[in-house]
């Protein structure tokens, strides 16, 4: 990285940092875009993954059109407009979109003028900048289809990623803030500045308006920040790599695991070295998802897993007799 993003935390930011609790489907949906588009040598085996499911699915699906519309706007770039990922996404891909189709004239003008500073755009984007709501129709619709296409089949692995990352920082709470943000790769905290790596130097002062942190899946390189100085403070920031290596299959160690609870169930208590839903783990392992959930039980009745609720899914998690067993 070129540059260093740096945020100068007040004594009011520093008491209204938030970390976001589960994953923004638009950040996620432009960050994947990003994923689907790059070489897969350098991403991480988890994105490699993904990467080649979407992949067929853009043919399956016949989105190709819905991929270059959106590239067209928000390639894997030092800068796209802030409009594309509205803070209100928060509340979910409904309120997010509803605010993107509501964008004004004005900002729109003014982000794709500074979009224009960095790279050519195609000459669609002139109609944009006029406050074409036809097309701005079409930009959300894009980002629907791909999130619905492409990121909502695997989302239960995104969740459980982003879980096990809130549930790391929580933990790390009983040191206090400064705690948090001691040990917040890829950061570097000297109190007032949090730093990080970037692809240029760029400084946020959030001015008491404090600081919302976004996990996200799809983020593998640096941290993403909002652009716009006056939009509320937000940085998206890459998750902490929680696959392990694959040990070697066929070591003593393995087949004795697989000889004492049967080969697949063995195959489930590693998969879960990284907290997982059901269906995470069904997909990784390309099992039937009942027989990963008739897998859980043995394993939790057997003290080697537990299992929580967070929204709509489940979370498993080793417990610390489980990562015994295995040896981790």
């Amino acid at each position: 990285m070129a540059g260093t993003l740096r945020i100068h935390l007040s004594d009011a930011d520093f008491r209204h940092v938030r970390f976001a609790r589960t994953p923004d489907p638009i950040w996620e949906a432009v960050l994947g875009l990003h994923v689907l588009t790059a070489p897969p040598g350098p991403l991480p085996d988890r994105l490699r993954r993904w990467r080649k499911r979407a992949r067929d699915r853009v043919l399956q699906h016949d989105l190709r059109g819905t991929c270059r519309l959106l590239n067209d706007l928000a390639p894997a770039a030092a800068y796209w407009p802030d409009f594309l990922t509205p803070v209100e996404s928060e509340e979910g891909m409904t309120a997010g979109l509803r605010a993107l189709r509501e964008t004004p004239r004005a900002r729109l003008a003014r982000e794709l003028r500074e979009t224009a500073r960095h790279r050519a755009l195609p000459a669609w984007t002139r109609r944009l900048a006029d406050g074409d709501r036809a097309l701005l129709d079409d930009i959300a619709n894009a980002l629907r289809h791909f999130h619905g296409r492409l990121l909502l089949p695997d989302w239960g692995e995104t969740e459980a990623t982003v879980a096990a990352d809130h549930a790391r920082r929580t933990a790390a709470l009983d040191g206090g803030l400064g705690a948090v943000l001691g040990a917040f790769t890829p950061f570097t905290w000297q109190d007032p500045v949090l730093s990080a790596p970037y692809p240029v130097d760029r400084t946020i002062r959030p001015r008491g308006r404090g600081l919302r942190l976004i996990p996200s899946f799809f983020c593998h390189t640096a941290p993403v920040a909002i652009a716009d100085p006056e939009l509320p403070p937000v940085v998206v920031y890459p998750l902490r790599p929680c696959d392990p290596p694959a040990p070697e299959p066929g070591t003593r160690h393995d087949a004795a695991l697989a000889r004492l609870l049967g080969a697949n169930r063995a195959r489930v208590l590693e998969a879960l070295l990284a907290t997982r839903t059901t269906g995470a783990v069904a997909a990784r392992l390309a099992l039937p998802p009942s027989s990963v959930s008739g897998h859980l039980t043995v394993l939790r009745d057997a003290g080697l897993v537990t299992s929580e609720r967070a929204g709509p899914h489940v979370l498993h998690t080793l417990t610390p007799r489980g990562r015994h067993l295995l040896g981790r």
